[in-house]
């Protein structure tokens, strides 16, 4: 090798050990040390609640006190100290708010910041301990101001928590003494109708969360004990909707900012159970901090029993519930209604594979099916929501049906946004997924777009020896003409392809309805396949229509299937086919009641 040549070598080889070196050291950083890095150059989206995030790992891990001091020191400048003030004790989100806008604030830099005393107010700088000290006590006028319901569960957990922690470990015995009886408003409340913001893969974790600190830190016995029950009854929840073959939460979810996959922060207490190999948790000293197991016996007696039915509540009214069933490879779940968010998924087939998108519903005036059109909402925050209509289910076992109905101008589009564009209902499925046309032995070849002749034309995926059929059975445009159906491939960009019920290509103006039953088939060998598919395609739905009132019904594999509602006045008259126990149902698998015991029990223990 000529001198040259040797040299360029030697040039290259230094440059890529540097680059290793160097993407090595990044790599290897923890997360607080790159956080400092921002906070050194501050942003203006830079979040107030970071910088207690910050202050708590650093400090657990020994790191720069003087750090810590400067980044309590910028949280202190973003709390409202004004006592005329309607957000007095509470903090701007972001750090370019000139005053607090979203009131949770204060509840998320209070659950680390009153975790970082509790645990290493010695380690802190002596000017450090006066900020956050300081921080604390004006806190508890933001938290007092704060009103939030028990319907509102990860927001009304992390206040309990911060009530009860502040109060016990500053001397503040009434405030504390708030705490405990949130604690038990929310246990009566949730023996009563469920966890409003039921299956969510982003709030459950936060639920753990408060409830993992209380059960851990509290210094009350009664509120430890009541917290490690109420943790038992969400574990018992996540293990009956849990679906391995996916590694995700099946069924139908609230609040889930995921359109495609429905994953969040739920997952890491999932990893960390051993109940999933997905991915690694994430680490850092407060998911250490707020760790509870759950139960060994959960993984035995739910967890690997197969076909399992679940049904569960989450309002007060007999509609609010969530149904799933589980089979060994492919899952189905519906709500009866939508929750208060327009992040729902409220109809859901999973199939085995945890790389594939969630099979799931919605309804959509900004062509975002799949979620990722941001704009500012409530409290300054970029979210994506679809429209949120006045929704129906019934299912038994492995079928449901479902009714979707929307007025333009309601409560349904004011989470969508203002640039509105169609009127679209969809099922977003897998485009790896073979997808069959009516009866038809081969899979459509779809390349962009492909428009059928009929909405009710039965559509089916395939995956081994699992299957499911959609169809639409019913579905109107804005002006009550028939709504047509489309099969869109996105998959080069997203993994997904979606079928769509089309009812209108323009703005919404009047009300829109669809109506979709579907039916999953778990281990089915070839022949039982194709009967499956015989017997979908040939079912009639019963459909009546007069004036406001829509009655469908659907003769299913036990029972009928059956709606009937007043879509102008947005009310449900009769639901008929689920099992008659699941009526009654706070917490029910496989017709076996699991929530009420639990909760009696942490209900009856006395504060003393």
């Amino acid at each position: 090798m000529n001198a040259k040549l040797q040299k360029v070598r030697i040039i290259f080889v230094a440059t890529f050990l540097l680059f290793s070196f160097s993407a090595f050291s990044q790599s290897s950083q923890k997360p607080y040390e790159r956080q400092w890095s921002q906070i050194e150059n501050i942003r203006p989206r830079f979040g107030t609640r970071d910088l207690f995030h910050f202050a708590l790992e650093a400090t657990a891990d020994k790191w720069h006190p003087e750090r810590v001091e400067k980044a309590l020191e910028l949280a202190s400048q973003k709390q409202d100290r004004n006592p005329k003030s309607k957000t007095y004790g509470n903090f701007a989100w972001y750090w370019e708010d000139k005053a607090p806008d979203d009131r949770n604030c204060v509840e998320f830099c209070m659950q680390k910041g009153i975790l970082l005393w509790i645990l290493f107010k010695d380690k802190l700088t002596p000017r450090a301990q006066e900020l956050l000290l300081e921080m604390i006590h004006y806190s508890t006028n933001g938290i007092k101001l704060h009103n939030v319901q028990p319907s509102y569960s990860n927001i009304y957990l992390k206040k309990t928590w911060n009530c009860i922690a502040i109060g016990e470990y500053t001397g503040n015995p009434d405030f504390a003494n708030i705490g405990y009886e949130m604690l038990q408003t929310w246990l009566k409340f949730t023996r009563t109708n469920g966890i409003s913001e039921y299956l969510s893969p982003t709030y459950y974790a936060v639920d753990m969360e408060n409830i993992g600190l209380i059960s851990r830190y509290a210094k009350n016995p009664a509120a430890r004990e009541k917290a490690a029950i109420s943790m038992q009854y969400i574990w018992t929840e996540i293990a009956a909707n849990w679906f391995p073959p996916a590694e995700r939460l099946g069924g139908a979810h609230s609040r889930d900012y995921d359109y495609l996959f429905g994953r969040g922060g739920l997952d890491d207490w999932v990893v960390r159970a051993g109940w999933s190999n997905h991915k690694k948790p994430a680490e850092s000293f407060f998911n250490t901090a707020v760790w509870v197991a759950p139960p060994q016996h959960l993984r035995s007696e739910i967890l690997d029993k197969y076909p399992r039915m679940v049904r569960q509540r989450w309002g007060s009214a007999p509609y609010q519930i969530a149904s799933q069933w589980i089979g060994e490879k492919i899952a189905i779940g519906t709500a009866g209604a939508a929750y208060l968010d327009a992040m729902d998924k409220t109809f859901v087939v999973l199939f085995e594979g945890s790389n594939l998108p969630t099979c799931s519903f919605l309804m959509d005036a900004r062509l975002d099916p799949y979620g990722n059109k941001k704009y500012v909402t409530g409290g300054g925050h970029l979210k994506s929501h679809h429209v949120f209509p006045f929704l129906a289910s019934v299912q038994r076992n492995n079928e449901a049906l479902l009714v979707a109905s929307a007025a333009a101008g309601s409560r349904a589009f004011q989470r969508s946004g203002t640039n509105l564009t169609c009127w679209l209902s969809h099922w977003v499925v897998p485009s790896e997924l073979p997808l069959y046309i009516g009866n038809s032995d081969n899979p459509a070849q779809i390349e962009t777009n492909l428009k059928l002749p009929s909405l009710d034309t039965p559509i089916f995926l395939r995956k081994g020896n699992m299957i499911a059929g959609f169809r639409f059975v019913y579905g109107t445009t804005p002006d009550n003409k028939d709504a047509t159906l489309e099969i869109v491939n996105d998959g080069k960009k997203f993994g997904a392809r979606r079928i769509t019920c089309v009812h209108s290509l323009n703005p919404p103006q009047g009300r829109a309805t669809v109506a979709s039953y579907v039916r999953v088939g778990d281990n089915l060998n070839e022949t039982q396949i194709k009967e499956f598919k015989n017997i979908f395609s040939k079912i009639k739905p019963n459909i009546t229509v007069e004036k406001d009132n829509l009655d469908i019904s659907i003769n299913g594999l036990i029972s009928t299937l059956r709606l009937k509602l007043d879509l102008n006045k947005e009310k449900h008259l009769l639901i008929e086919g689920e099992e008659p126990e699941a009526k009654n149902a706070l917490l029910m698998v496989n017709s076996k009641e699991l929530g009420i015991p639990l909760l009696d029990k942490a209900i009856t223990i006395e504060f003393k």
